[in-house]
């Protein structure tokens, strides 16, 4: 499900999609992508290049996700853990999430990427099906980062979505555990 400004699926879902499956095809880079996007939509979202970006990253880290974990359910494992690229770019909500060193059950991702699979987006307005988004996998906010006493982030509490991305611009991934 993807909406754009105030656009939602019928508007661009399937000139998105094609975009995405030629990106795919043709090998772009994020930075190509992103190009892409903003020549093809910046008639109804006229959005800085930092926005097409952000869209383009997001959109293909959610795509090679759901791949990832597909392939897990493939090879019928039952756990994955996470894989946070850790330099001076890294957001207190990864480092923290790489703190806690979890295996996630592959199963609870599975059915959170099939419900968001299953989204009927023709009978949901943009806002219900934002907040249904939400509602099953939820970003992590700041205020849900545990810190140590030398404010280093240490875990994270409360409900989020069990698979990347965690927020804009995540460059965290995952990995399947044997």
């Amino acid at each position: 499900m993807f909406w754009i400004g105030n656009h939602f699926d019928a508007d661009i879902r399937q000139s998105f999609a094609d975009t995405l499956s030629k990106a795919i095809e043709q090998g772009y880079t994020k930075e190509m992508l992103a190009d892409t996007l903003k020549d093809q939509f910046n008639d109804i979202a006229n959005r800085s290049s930092h926005y097409w970006q952000g869209l383009a990253e997001h959109t293909a880290l959610r795509i090679r996700e759901f791949g990832r974990l597909q392939g897990y359910k493939k090879a019928k494992a039952k756990y994955y853990k996470l894989v946070v690229v850790l330099d001076d770019r890294t957001s207190d909500i990864c480092r923290a999430l790489a703190a806690q060193d979890k295996m996630y059950p592959l199963n609870d991702a599975i059915e959170v990427m099939d419900n968001l699979m299953a989204l009927d987006t023709k009978s949901n307005s943009l806002n219900d099906a934002r907040e249904y988004i939400k509602a099953l996998a939820p970003w992590i906010k700041d205020d849900q980062i545990e810190y140590d006493s030398e404010m280093n982030p240490v875990g994270v509490s409360g409900a989020h979505t069990p698979f990347p991305p965690f927020h804009w611009k995540c460059r965290t991934s995952t990995e399947i555990i044997v």
